[in-house]
């Protein structure tokens, strides 16, 4: 099942749409499949422009090195030295360059994901694709221009180095491309850009510790327990009460403020906590008969007809990213932009890792939203409407 994104803003104003103050659209009305919209504040995955166009140039560079073929000059032995040094000092430009190169051409992807991935901040898009605090590019630079500098003192000598020319495009075109075709399977910008040696990959870590600390228990059945949805349907006809959804609706705050109590998301009375389905109780980390549960909600917004039940559920874990942006010391401190960046990144790889178990098809719905002044009931309600249409 793949991940989704709602769009649950229907009929909302733009001062209280939970999403932004971006326009959001009428959701399409389908037959029984939910309606997908992402959100402007949940980020599209990114495509291979930077791939495509690294790939173009590399090979570009090796056809010019192919066409032009250096030419020799005969230098005197008094110059081989200067030579031979600065051979090595041009071709470590080259490999330089051929960096910049690739960092561009992974810029041309992220200029696309300007307002989604970094609030319409172009520096903070230069920041990150040519990782610039990080100074020793800068003075590798210079060292060796300085050294290119010293060597070609002597006009000879540098006639002799300049002539290498299309050798050097040519390495550059194959350092281009070498690097492009092996990190093609990757995210190249989450792998490379976004988490620099400061900012670590947070999010990954901790989706990975949810999905396997708490998804993987209480979704699918295992040998002492029913799944989500059997147990779901024991509480319906327990309690005489319908489920909207049978779905657990994980909840991802764009803030990663975790609330103590859904209640203090809505105005008083709009979501009630109603009881718990029957916890899954498993021997783990030290701790014998440790029980997991899912509750069950009551949702009724001001001016709806009928109240909804649902099962929902705001990994705690995400108030771990908050907490480094509030309280975090010197060597854990995020910025608030890091912050989202993370959370972000822990609601794409959640995705991936329920989207690649069978045994939680059909058991989960992912919600990414900007929780500032937003009215939860009112959202979760719009979300189980249009799921029905």
């Amino acid at each position: 099942m793949p991940l989704k994104i709602y769009d649950t803003g229907k009929g909302l104003t733009p001062q209280t749409d939970y999403f932004g103050k971006t326009k959001i659209r009428e959701p399409k009305k389908t037959s029984s499949n939910p309606v997908k919209q992402e959100p402007s504040g949940m980020p599209k995955n990114r495509g291979y422009r930077a791939e495509i166009l690294a790939f173009t140039i590399g090979s570009g560079l090796l056809l010019i090195a192919f066409l032009f073929p250096p030419v020799k000059h005969e230098g005197h032995g008094s110059q081989q030295i200067a030579v031979q040094v600065g051979f090595l000092m041009w071709f470590g430009m080259t490999f330089v360059m051929a960096e910049i190169i690739r960092r561009v051409c992974l810029f041309s992807e992220e200029i696309f994901h300007l307002r989604t991935r970094y609030d319409g901040s172009i520096s903070r898009v230069v920041l990150h694709v040519f990782n610039s605090r990080n100074s020793a590019n800068f003075f590798t630079v210079i060292i060796l221009l300085s050294l290119l500098f010293i060597s070609s003192s002597d006009p000879m000598v540098m006639t002799e180095i300049s002539s290498h020319w299309p050798t050097s495009f040519g390495l550059c075109g194959l350092y281009i491309i070498f690097i492009s075709v092996v990190k093609l399977t990757e995210n190249l910008v989450d792998c490379e850009v976004l988490l620099d040696d400061r900012v670590m990959a947070i999010g990954h870590g901790l989706a990975y510790s949810y999905y396997y600390g708490f998804l993987k228990i209480i979704l699918p059945a295992s040998e002492n327990s029913q799944s989500l949805r059997d147990r779901a349907s024991h509480f319906e006809f327990e309690e005489k009460i319908q489920l909207a959804s049978k779905k657990m609706l994980i909840l991802i705050p764009d803030t990663c403020f975790c609330t103590p109590s859904f209640q203090d998301m809505a105005p008083c009375g709009q979501i009630e906590r109603v009881k718990t389905l029957e916890d899954v109780i498993i021997c783990r980390a030290g701790m014998r008969g440790r029980p997991y549960s899912a509750t069950v909600y009551l949702i009724q917004p001001e001016g709806s007809k009928a109240p909804v039940y649902v099962m929902m559920e705001m990994p705690s874990i995400l108030f771990v990213l908050y907490e480094m942006n509030t309280i975090g010391h010197t060597n854990s401190k995020l910025t608030a932009f890091e912050r989202t960046q993370q959370a972000q990144a822990f609601c794409r790889v959640l995705g991936r890792l329920l989207e690649d178990d069978p045994s939680c098809k059909d058991m989960y719905d992912i919600i990414y939203f900007k929780d500032q002044n937003a009215n939860l009931a009112q959202m979760i309600y719009d979300h189980v409407q249009n799921t029905k249409q």
